[in-house]
């Protein structure tokens, strides 16, 4: 069937995207300083890791760097990076590792010496890490959130777009903030090897605690900046309550992960420890994903009036590719279910295809139909021709 039209109040889509690059707004400017002082302040930081030990912070920096990677290609097998422009996720990225974690090192630090001053150096040993780390760098990591929305409002349509730019804020923070132990933790090593430290912290802080970690809280927290921006007709009140209350989620999630709870359940060893981070940690895994699920639907919902208004030609968006376009792990099947059934080479068309069909819709509602489309509506009709042979070709043959 032809999907319907949804008719805009003002009878005429608006067209239009703030780029990223905005000399003239202040956030802009901020957001920018920041992470250009975190540059300087990280550079100057990892020297001494460099000179002591090379190997170490060598190993450390390409781990971390692939351990980056493999997010960044799940985030684009789901078609998540379709929602804004590369230079987004650089400046998210680098906002999380750079800007956020200047402030957050030395605030840590001071809100611990404190609590061993008012409290016991006890209680700061045990309990310090649990106070201060959700206070400054979940609110640090959402204020770079906060400061990207400022730069280019109008990127920002969807949950789905917040959400994204939040994970990779938090991505950001986490993996200079494991570098950065991984180096530490080779320079205090009790013996003399340069690798153990890395494979250690990789699977530790990578495996064990990267699913459950700062690029789920930030998520979490974003999904409240995200409701506050897309409702503006809701009362204040509710906006805020809601913001402070996606906020306080991510705070308590990760005020158990630092906190000694539950480990006096547990015994030593890797099996005991994997057991007890997986118990702390499944239950941020589940709030994250079920946050991902409404951004996804409402997200479904926004690309499909997209495609109904500038893409009504059923040649370039076919009735079963309309209904998915919305559903990233339905595109994901269909592109699996694809190879399985015809081989790679359909299964690379078929997901050039779908992405083709985003990067249409994106840029139709940027800019319009027109000359700034046109590369993507040929590039699906050559696609569509590539693949129609091969997944026609099994079902000819004889069997």
């Amino acid at each position: 069937m032809t999907p319907p039209i949804s008719p805009q109040d003002e009878g005429v889509w608006p067209v239009g995207t703030d780029s990223f690059f905005q000399p003239r707004r202040a956030a802009f400017w901020v957001l920018a300083a920041l992470i250009v002082n975190g540059l300087f302040y990280t550079v100057h930081m990892f020297s001494m890791g460099f000179r002591v030990v090379p190997v170490t912070a060598f190993l450390g920096l390409l781990a971390w760097g692939l351990y980056t990677l493999v997010f960044c290609l799940a985030f684009r097998t789901l078609d998540l990076l379709e929602q804004h422009p590369p230079e987004a996720y650089i400046l998210a990225f680098a906002w999380g590792g750079l800007g956020a974690l200047y402030f957050a090192a030395p605030a840590n630090v001071a809100i611990q010496s404190l609590c061993a001053k008012l409290l016991s150096p006890e209680f700061a040993a045990v309990w310090g890490p649990a106070i201060a780390g959700p206070v400054t760098e979940e609110f640090l990591k959402l204020a770079g959130v906060v400061l990207l929305v400022l730069v280019a409002r109008n990127q920002f349509e969807t949950y789905l777009s917040v959400l994204i730019v939040g994970a990779m804020a938090g991505l950001g923070f986490q993996v200079i903030e494991n570098l950065s132990y991984t180096v530490n933790a080779s320079m205090h090593f009790p013996l003399e090897n340069q690798v153990y430290p890395v494979l250690l912290n990789l699977f530790t802080r990578g495996l064990l605690s990267g699913l459950w970690s700062h690029a789920a809280y930030t998520t979490i927290a974003s999904f409240g900046v995200a409701w506050f921006l897309l409702h503006p007709r809701r009362p204040m009140a509710m906006r805020i309550a809601v913001a402070v209350l996606c906020f306080a989620l991510a705070w308590a999630m990760h005020f158990v992960w630092n906190s000694p709870l539950l480990e006096d359940r547990f015994e030593g060893g890797y099996g005991q420890m994997a057991l007890l981070l997986a118990v702390k940690g499944i239950p941020v895994v589940v709030a994250a994903g079920i946050f991902w699920r409404v951004a996804a639907r409402e997200n479904g919902t926004y690309l499909h009036a997209l495609a109904a208004y500038f893409v009504p030609e059923r040649e370039l968006i076919r009735d079963d590719e309309w209904v998915r376009l919305g559903d990233p792990m339905a595109r994901y099947r269909v592109r699996r279910q694809t190879g399985w059934a015809f081989g790679w080479r359909a299964r690379r068309l078929k997901a050039q295809l779908q992405r083709e069909q985003m990067r249409l819709i994106r840029k139709a509602a940027t800019y319009g139909r027109g000359a700034q489309t046109l590369r993507h509506e040929v590039a699906v009709r050559r696609l569509r021709a590539e693949l129609a042979p091969l997944i026609a070709a099994p079902a000819a043959q004889p069997r």
